[in-house]
């Protein structure tokens, strides 16, 4: 950690001051613990707008460091509907709260089978959730169902091939994401997604729409994963449509254009 916050950070905070001080028109990007600096470097009187990223409902729990920064003043970006409508609640926050949801940088693909793929096979997205993961293996062998584990990180580039060849995909979330961008990849990847609800992928993921949603328990899973299998092929190829359309509301296009809007409105909104 020290040795990436001097990649981030090669001057201390406390000597930022003497050596950059912002003109008039800058702009001041904040997220995480990164108010610590601002106070270190004694910017905190400045006018200039900030512009403070929120990718998770930990700023809502009272008593949390995160949640102690909400009464500064800020225009506060948060990546979903979910996310914004926690930290507002808490009735805390000082400034505009504007919800930008996440977006992904590919299109939706049509199927495509990997050379060697197990056919009607499932992928398990669980590096979150190593437990419920083995379960929902364990679970998936004894029926005799071929499954792959993804359980750590791949390149982005190995993980979406991954999803390509296979049917299904189980991608699990903690239970308070922000944004959950897995489910949106799966969704893109041309398999059907079966994942938890969690808080940051309700305004995406519908179930029984374009994806299922099951319950945290490795018997729901596997109940889940056996009906998107039997899916018969008119609704399955519904659920992709519906999936693809989910996804191309969310490029990095759609979430660019909003960013871009917010930016040159910045003096209205600050």
């Amino acid at each position: 950690q020290e040795r990436e916050r001097q990649q981030l950070w090669p001057v201390a905070p406390s000597d930022l001051a003497a050596q950059w001080t912002p003109q008039a028109n800058d702009l001041l990007f904040l997220a995480g613990t990164d108010w610590r600096y601002l106070r270190s470097a004694g910017l905190e009187r400045l006018g200039n707008p900030r512009v403070n990223l929120i990718q998770g409902v930990l700023h809502a729990n009272a008593g949390s460091e995160l949640s102690g920064y909400l009464s500064q003043r800020a225009i506060r970006i948060c990546v979903s509907e979910e996310v914004a409508g926690a930290i507002r609640d808490t009735g805390r926050t000082n400034g505009p709260i504007i919800a930008i949801p996440n977006g992904i940088d590919i299109a939706p693909l049509p199927r495509q089978e990997a050379p060697n793929a197990t056919p009607r096979s499932v992928a398990i997205v669980d590096y979150k959730r190593p437990d419920l993961g083995a379960a929902l293996r364990r679970a998936l062998d004894q029926a005799g169902m071929p499954n792959v584990a993804q359980t750590g990180f791949l390149p982005r580039s190995a993980f979406l091939q991954l999803l390509a060849a296979v049917d299904v995909a189980v991608c699990l979330p903690y239970e308070t994401e922000g944004f959950y961008l897995p489910a949106l990849e799966a969704m893109a990847s041309g398999c059907i997604t079966v994942t938890l609800d969690c808080v940051g992928n309700r305004g995406f993921c519908h179930d029984q729409r374009n994806c299922f949603i099951a319950e945290p328990t490795a018997q729901s899973l596997r109940a889940t994963v056996e009906e998107a299998m039997r899916t018969p092929p008119a609704a399955r190829e519904a659920m992709l449509r519906a999936a693809g359309d989910t996804v191309r509301r969310h490029s990095l296009a759609a979430e660019r254009k909003r960013f871009h809007a917010l930016l040159e409105d910045i003096d209205n909104i600050w």
